[in-house]
């Protein structure tokens, strides 16, 4: 029907930003090695030179040539076992456990490539819970057998040179794009996907992709996820990365999204929203920050939208110093709402983000929140890192409520308080070997003003955990 067309003009956008960007920049390289990247389908593993002796079983998987040479496959699995205790689960909202629950996932993908031209991607999920009290949240813990992704790529290039290089990726697939606020897997146990179109240009540093995707809704069984109609997502992502620069990356995006129902805290409604970007990484010796700026305008339920977001950050490398610490402070501030009786809105949506927005556990989401986060990391006896957090979070307007992590409405707007809480977390990270990942993490959230005059809500968050990840 007419009313969920992604305008035209957004396809004209993105012809002529793939058309500007051509005629400006240099020379495609080929790929380097990318080893695990959180996305298997972006990683990219070096051809095996038959005169060099490789011993590693994962080497030959990775790349077993095809077709004279011309192609290769390529195969991976990704096991993650886990176990989670949590005291006042969401601060006592709903069902509670209290002797903890195991999670299991399991990624397997294949990459086929007939030739430089003809690529096939995809990507079995099996996500399983057991032990938990209350049974699977939503979503995320329970999808007994899903195509995670399965997407066949046309590569080709604009000239015999193969300075620029295009992509066109048709089927089901990810979004993943700068530090995932935006737009991300969701690494819960059960990953999120899309089903859609995506046109890739790479020259040199550059890479610039234009989509238009329905996101795909999680259902237990096996096999049975399903496009979601009421849902779209549009946009442009560009990253052209300086090197030996103190500006080493610039991302530039636009994100269009038409959602029949979004839930705020004034009322849920049909919401038609418009994000522009920027973010920026520089690093100068030891010191490195990174910053993003969002802007969003739109409609919803007939009202406007005009909504923002700020995040900053700082940090330092104490390179010289004998546990090679790490400090770092960051910021964000996304607006809320001003007046829930008027029909304009002022709350920041997140759109897609990653599944845990802060820290390691459920709790706020980026909506109408300001956050401060110190933390620093510790490398000890080589291997061993350990990051400690601490957070501290207040409501930017005291007439908008508290959100989830999906942008959906939490808590609502009962008492003028802004403080919503405080959060001490660590975690502990171990590579037993480059494939094998164990983390240990624990985490402590103490209730704000605005928390406890919430009289649904029980008391403080608790919580630890134990993750072991292999890939292969």
């Amino acid at each position: 029907m007419a009313k969920h067309t992604v305008p035209g003009k957004f396809f004209f956008c993105v012809v002529t930003c793939l058309s500007a960007v051509v005629s400006t920049y240099g020379q495609f390289s080929d790929k380097a090695k990318t080893g695990y990247l959180p996305d298997a389908a972006e990683e990219h593993w070096l051809v095996i030179n038959d005169s060099v002796k490789v011993t590693r079983f994962i080497d030959r998987i990775k790349h077993l040539p095809i077709n004279h040479k011309k192609g290769f496959i390529g195969v991976g699995i990704n096991i993650r076992e886990g176990y989670e205790l949590f005291g006042n689960y969401l601060w006592g909202m709903g069902p509670q456990d209290n002797n903890g629950y195991f999670l299991h996932r399991l990624l397997l993908h294949s990459h086929f490539s007939w030739n430089e031209h003809v690529r096939l991607f995809a990507e079995l999920e099996s996500s399983a819970i057991s032990g938990r009290n209350g049974g699977p949240r939503p979503i995320q813990d329970l999808n007994k057998m899903a195509m995670n992704q399965f997407f066949g790529e046309i590569n080709f290039s604009v000239s015999k040179d193969k300075r620029t290089m295009f992509h066109f990726r048709f089927g089901k697939q990810s979004l993943n794009y700068g530090i995932g606020t935006l737009l991300d897997i969701r690494d819960a146990n059960v990953r999120r996907s899309f089903a859609g179109g995506k046109l890739i240009l790479e020259k040199q540093s550059l890479k610039l992709d234009g989509f238009f995707m329905l996101p795909v809704t999680v259902r237990e069984g096996a096999f049975d996820d399903k496009i979601d109609h009421s849902q779209k997502v549009a946009g442009v992502w560009g990253t052209k990365t300086f090197y030996k620069k103190t500006l080493n990356r610039l991302d530039l995006y636009y994100i269009y999204i038409n959602r029949d129902k979004t839930r705020f805290g004034q009322e849920t409604g049909r919401e038609t929203r418009n994000t522009i970007g920027v973010a920026t990484s520089l690093r100068k010796h030891n010191w490195f920050s990174y910053c993003e700026a969002d802007l969003q305008f739109g409609k919803f339920n007939g009202g406007n939208i005009r909504a923002w977001k700020i995040a900053p950050s700082v940090g330092y490398q104490a390179k010289s110093l004998k546990l090679q610490p790490v400090f770092t402070v960051q910021g964000a501030i996304s607006s809320g709402d001003k007046d829930s009786s008027d029909n304009g809105l002022q709350t920041f949506n997140p759109l897609f983000p990653k599944a845990i927005y802060y820290g390691y556990i459920d709790n706020a989401g980026s909506a109408n929140l300001i956050v401060v986060h110190p933390k620093i990391e510790l490398l000890f006896f080589k291997r061993l890192l350990v990051t400690a957090g601490y957070y501290r979070f207040w409501r930017q307007q005291s007439s908008d409520g508290l959100y989830a992590i999906n942008g959906s409405n939490l808590l609502p707007a009962s008492n003028e308080k802004k403080s919503v809480g405080r959060m001490w977390d660590v975690l502990l990270t171990y590579p037993v070997k480059n494939h094998v990942v164990l983390q240990l993490m624990g985490s402590y959230y103490k209730q704000g003003e605005f928390l406890k005059e919430q009289p649904q809500l029980k008391g403080d968050i608790r919580y630890a955990g134990i993750k072991l990840t292999v890939r292969i």
